[in-house]
């Protein structure tokens, strides 16, 4: 059933009680034979309520009843028809359409609220959750600096950034820091997009002679960080380029190119 003006109308006057005869039964029958209808009147009710409740009541003065009586009693009293008793109320069909279209507004405004607050409520959440991941991979490379610091290691130590070469993960990313010393170091990532469970990713380090050397297979977590500790598979007196593949799970001895997918400059 389609809600036209004049079914609104008569919700209107249905719900602050002033529909009668013929047009009672009409909207009636209506209802009962409307899901929407029904609907539609349930959404009516709350304003109704709230405009009537925002009315003060007020007590009529004692002395109201008789004057009324004194002005009522020499008339005489004559009985109107049925039917001039709706055309007498047009004021209040007035009142009711406008309640209607006013509660009609509020239900439309009180949806798209709703729909604005979930929506600020996501991005909050989205927000709150990167800076959780940045703040996580910042305290991880300052526990190791602090920690090569505190051995007098740090002149031997190169940082290095990786980024990501795929068009549609580019928040992929990563920071290596490389010990002379040991030939291994510490790999932070971050945004790393899940793997399934027979992949891994695996980290590379190129020698003197530019050949990629093996320095440990990872598989983030479902946030996409880790903090590694590698080695490298022997020893690397100066390294050039860093670089991480997807591979099978637990590594290859030599890097899969077409899986390559962050590199340092």
């Amino acid at each position: 059933m389609i809600i036209d003006e004049r079914m609104e109308e008569l919700a209107s006057l249905y719900v602050i009680g002033a529909l009668t005869g013929p047009e009672l039964a009409e909207f009636q029958a209506a209802l009962q034979a409307s899901p929407k209808m029904q609907q539609f009147l349930a959404g009516l009710q709350p304003a109704v309520e709230a405009v009537a409740g925002s009315i003060p009541v007020v007590a009529p003065p004692p002395e109201l009843r008789a004057k009324i009586l004194a002005r009522v009693a020499p008339q005489k009293v004559v009985t109107l028809p049925e039917r001039s008793f709706p055309a007498a109320l047009w004021w209040l069909r007035a009142i009711a359409t406008g309640l209607a279209a006013l509660c009609i507004v509020l239900l439309l405004d009180d949806r798209q609220l709703h729909q604005t607050i979930s929506a600020q409520n996501r991005q909050i959440s989205e927000l709150q959750q990167l800076a959780q991941t940045l703040q996580s991979a910042t305290n991880s490379l300052n526990q190791t600096v602090l920690s090569l610091r505190e051995s007098n290691r740090l002149a031997n130590v190169r940082i290095t950034m990786l980024n990501s070469l795929l068009a549609d993960a580019p928040k992929m990313e990563a920071v290596t820091l490389w010990d002379y010393q040991s030939a291994g170091g510490v790999l932070v990532v971050q945004n790393f997009r899940n793997l399934p469970p027979d992949k891994d990713y695996e980290l590379w380090v190129m020698d003197e002679q530019k050949t990629p050397v093996p320095a440990g297979v990872f598989h983030p977590d479902a946030s996409g960080t880790l903090r590694l500790d590698y080695k490298a598979g022997r020893f690397i007196k100066t390294p050039g380029q860093f670089c991480v593949t997807e591979e099978v799970k637990g590594g290859v001895a030599a890097p899969t190119i077409k899986n390559l997918v962050l590199a340092s400059n």
